[in-house]
Parts: structure tokens; C-alpha cells; sequence
């Protein structure tokens, strides 16, 4: 028997998409909501993006330029936290992570005043999903200072991973160990994003050297038969934001999405938004995408629906 997401795909129906249990794995959580949410909450009229970014340089010219200019400031920023939870309603999504940086928590007051703020939203809107904050460091940060640091976030246990973004090779792999390794005091899950604009050895060596659980993007994985054997004898998961890739120009279109060879040589992914207020893409658009473009097919992106939900490795 067909499940209601596997209809939804071979009808091309949005409603029946929208009803199935999701996940979205990656996902900033300052640009974690819809834009016409935004918009109507603002009572604005947000633009859409254009089709190309033009890297991530290009990425936050756009956010700065178009899109900050309607939704500054620390009310604002509530708000999307707000449109992200929004997003999981409408959406279905049963089990959301999403990752803050320690100036987002800083800004709220507390780590127990950040939670009750937080929880106050997932229970508004989603309570009987799944929620997991990650914590989120950019690359350029002084390691040293943040390991020092991380008691005071990591401590409550509310956090449950830890991630580097904003840029690749802007240090050594090796730097972060201090950070990764008091990481492990806390039992977070390790992630990076990494794979993205480096290469596929970036990746493996990320794995290695920090003991990653988890990457984000990992998409140049995609161009070594030997890194994607690693990746999947030893489980590692993937997730993958297709049009966050596809816009800022790293892969050519959906069609030719390297999510394809991933899936073909065994390693584990998953299907996210990234940023959803700039790519303008919601979980359930980025599988029918993937589906129409004949990346993969109905049984093959279900398979990946249920991994992220936990229900199949």
C-alpha cells in the first residue's frame, strides 16, 4: 500500500505532501521561516529571491540587502524564531532541529530564559514533535575562547549537537578538537558543515579527525567512490539541502544533484531546508523537486523521508 507521501509524489499533490510526517535536519534558525508568513506578519511584502545567489557571499548580500531591511532587530528575530515552529505545523514536520549561535542565546538573556523562550514556541505550535537545539560556532571564531565557554550553553543539556558553518578551511580540522573533545563531556552530537565548497577528502578528514556524527551539505562527497565508502560503513549521515545548493551555484540544477551518487553508493542522507526565509523552498517542495526532476525516485526519496524521521537507518 502506497503511504500518503509516496501520492503525494506520483500525483503531484502538495496538500498530501504537506500531511505526511517530515523532517528537516538543517536548518538556521534566524531563517527558518516562510517568507509569505513573514510577510504577513510584517504586513510587507517580502521579495522573492532570484534563481541564483551567486555563492554564499552572494547569499547574505541578498539577506542583507532585501530581505534584513524588513524583519531587524531582536523583535524580528524572535519572530522568525516564531515562523520556524509556524512552518512546522503547516508543514507536518515531526522532527525539527535547529541551530543557534551563543550570541543568539546571549541576546535572549540566560540559557534557561533562551529555553522557556524556545519551548514556548514548539509547544505553540508543534508540541508532539521532536525538537533538538544545535549549537552553531562560524569557522573564524577563536576555538580557545568558545571551548572556554561552552559550559555555560552545554551544561542545562537542553543543546543536543554542535556544529562549525559560515565557511570551510577558514581553519584547520584540527583546530576545533579542543572545542569537539569538551563537546564529548556533554554527549552533543558532532557536526560540521564541510563538503560544500571543499573537497571530498575535506569531508572524510572532518570525520576523522573531529568524530563527526553527522555533516552538513557533504555534497562534493559525491566525487570519491573511497570517501563515500567511509561515509557509509560508518553510518555517517548526511543532510542535504538541495535548493540551497542548486541556487548559490554549487550543483547545475536538480536533475544532476549529487544526492543521486550519494544515495547509489549507500550513504545515509537526508533531505533539509538550510535557510527557508532566503532559498523560499519548504521540506516538502525541496522532495517533489527532486522527485520531478527525476533525481530519484518516489520509493527512494520515502526511504530517505523515514530516515529522518528515525523510522529506517
Amino acid at each position: 500500500m502506497n503511504s500518503i507521501f509516496l501520492e503525494g509524489l506520483k500525483e503531484n499533490d502538495i496538500n498530501k505532501l504537506l500531511i505526511a510526517p517530515k523532517s528537516d535536519l538543517h536548518n538556521h534558525s534566524t531563517k527558518g521561516c516562510r517568507r509569505e508568513w513573514l510577510s504577513e506578519k510584517l504586513h510587507a511584502q517580502i521579495p522573492k529571491p532570484p534563481q541564483r545567489l551567486e555563492g554564499l557571499a552572494g547569499m547574505q548580500t541578498w539577506f542583507r540587502t532585501s530581505v534584513k531591511p524588513f524583519c531587524d532587530g531582536y523583535e524580528n528575530m524572535l519572530l522568525r524564531w516564531e515562523g520556524a515552529f509556524a512552518e512546522a505545523k503547516r508543514n507536518n514536520i515531526k522532527r525539527l532541529v535547529m541551530n543557534f549561535g551563543t550570541a543568539d542565546v546571549d541576546l535572549v538573556g540566560t540559557v534557561q530564559e533562551f529555553k522557556e523562550l524556545i519551548e514556548g514556541f514548539h509547544k505553540t505550535y508543534c508540541p508532539d514533535s521532536i525538537f533538538e537545539a544545535e549549537l552553531t560556532y562560524p569557522s573564524c571564531r577563536n576555538v580557545e575562547e568558545e571551548t572556554d565557554e561552552l559550559d555555560k550553553y552545554a551544561e542545562s543539556g537542553y543543546f543536543k549537537a554542535i556544529d562549525i558553518c559560515a565557511g570551510e578551511n577558514v581553519q584547520p580540522f584540527e583546530a576545533f578538537l579542543p572545542l569537539y573533545r569538551k563537546a564529548e563531556k556533554y554527549h552533543l552530537i558532532k557536526k560540521m558543515h564541510v563538503g560544500e565548497t571543499g573537497t571530498a577528502e575535506d569531508v572524510r578528514k572532518a570525520v576523522e579527525i573531529l568524530g563527526l556524527a553527522e555533516v552538513h551539505h557533504g555534497i562534493n562527497a559525491s566525487t570519491s567512490k573511497e570517501t563515500m565508502k567511509f561515509l557509509a560503513d560508518n553510518q555517517i549521515q548526511v543532510n542535504v539541502c538541495p535548493s540551497s545548493n542548486v541556487m548559490l551555484g554549487f550543483v547545475k540544477d536538480y536533475k544532476t544533484h549529487p544526492i543521486k551518487i550519494l544515495v547509489e553508493n549507500g550513504v545515509r542522507v537526508t533531505i533539509n531546508t538550510d535557510d527557508l526565509l532566503i532559498f523560499d523552498s519548504s521540506i516538502e517542495n525541496e522532495y517533489l523537486k527532486l522527485y520531478m526532476a527525476g533525481t530519484l525516485s518516489a520509493e527512494q526519496l520515502e526511504e530517505i523521508r523515514q530516515r529522518g524521521l528515525g523510522i529506517c537507518k
